[in-house]
C-alpha cells in the first residue's frame, strides 16, 4: 500500500496569507449526527460487521478544526471527515459521527461505539498495542503559538515561569513535558479550551499540532506561530484490533482517493495548495 506522499506543513504557516476556503463555527455540541457522503465514481462492497447498516460510525473528537468541526448547518466536515465520507461513499455507506473526548477515544471501538476513529490521531507504538491504523495519511509536526503582541515570548527557550497549554493525552502534552523547561504545563479537553485560554491569559503559549496552530494563526492574526518542531509525526485512522477486513476497506478507499485527485482537492481545500 501506497504512502501518503510528504505534506510539510511549516509552508503553511509561512504563507499564512493563503485563505482556506473550509471554515467551520466553534460548536461544540456533542452527539450523534448523520450527513450523506459525497457520491463516489467507483462502488465496492461494505466491509461486514459495522456498528449500524448503510452507515460508517466515526468516533471524533470535534471541533479540531481544520481537522473535524461543524459547518454553518451542522454537518460535519473538515480534512478528516470529508476523507471518511469520501471513503465511505465508495460502499454507498453514509458518515455518522459521535463526538467523544480525545482523552480515551480509542476504547470506543473495542467498546463498539463506532467503527473507526477518526480525529488528527498520531500513530505511535503505544496506541498500535490497542488498535490498528490505516496507513499514513498527513504528515504532521508540533508547534508553538502565542499571541502576537507577545514580545516575551520568542521560542521555546523563552517559556520558562510561564503557563503553556496543551491538550490532554496528545503528542503535543508528550512533546511538552519532555522539551519544556521551567514552565507551568496546563492541560486541556479540547483546542476550543486552548484558544479560549489563550485569548483570557490564563495561558501564555500553545504547544500543539502545526497544522491546528497553523489553520488558527491563518484565520486569527491576533495569534501566531513562532516556532515549529519536526517530529515526524503521521496521522491515521484506527480500527479495533484485529478487524483487517475495515483496515483493507479504508486502506484500498485512500489509495483511491490519491489515485482519482480527490486527496490533492481535500488537501488544497483545507491547507492551501
Amino acid at each position: 500500500m501506497r504512502l501518503t506522499p510528504t505534506r510539510r506543513l511549516v509552508a503553511l504557516v509561512g504563507a499564512s496569507a493563503l485563505l482556506f476556503a473550509a471554515c467551520g463555527d466553534d460548536d461544540d455540541s456533542s452527539g450523534d449526527t448523520t450527513t450523506t457522503a459525497p457520491g463516489g465514481s467507483e462502488t465496492v462492497e461494505a466491509p461486514a460487521g459495522l456498528v449500524a447498516d448503510g452507515k460508517i460510525t466515526v468516533c471524533s473528537d470535534t471541533p479540531y478544526e481544520p481537522f473535524e468541526m461543524k459547518d454553518d448547518d451542522g454537518n460535519d466536515t473538515g480534512f478528516d471527515m470529508d476523507l471518511m465520507a469520501a471513503v465511505g461513499a465508495r460502499a454507498d455507506l453514509e458518515l455518522a459521527v459521535i463526538d467523544l473526548p480525545f482523552d480515551g477515544i480509542l476504547g470506543s471501538l473495542a467498546a463498539g461505539q463506532c467503527d473507526v476513529v477518526a480525529s488528527a490521531v498520531s500513530i505511535d507504538a503505544e496506541r498500535s498495542k490497542q488498535v490498528d491504523f490505516t496507513e499514513p495519511y498527513f504528515d504532521s509536526a508540533q508547534s508553538l503559538l502565542i499571541k502576537t503582541d507577545n514580545a516575551e515570548i520568542t521560542g521555546i527557550d523563552d517559556l520558562e515561569g510561564k503557563n503553556v497549554g496543551v491538550q490532554s493525552t496528545t503528542t503535543g502534552e508528550t512533546y511538552a513535558n519532555e522539551n519544556v523547561e521551567g514552565a507551568t504545563i496546563t492541560s486541556f479537553e479540547d483546542s476550543d479550551g486552548l484558544f479560549a485560554a489563550l485569548e483570557s491569559g490564563t495561558i501564555d503559549a500553545i504547544l500543539q499540532d502545526l497544522p491546528v496552530n497553523g489553520y488558527r494563526s491563518a484565520q486569527d492574526p491576533s495569534v501566531t506561530v513562532i516556532e515549529t518542531y519536526p517530529t515526524d509525526e503521521q496521522y491515521g485512522f484506527a480500527v479495533e484490533k484485529g478487524n483487517a477486513e475495515l483496515l483493507a476497506f479504508l486502506n484500498d478507499g485512500l489509495e483511491a482517493l490519491h489515485d482519482d485527485g480527490t486527496y490533492d482537492e481535500l488537501f488544497a481545500t483545507y491547507f492551501g495548495s
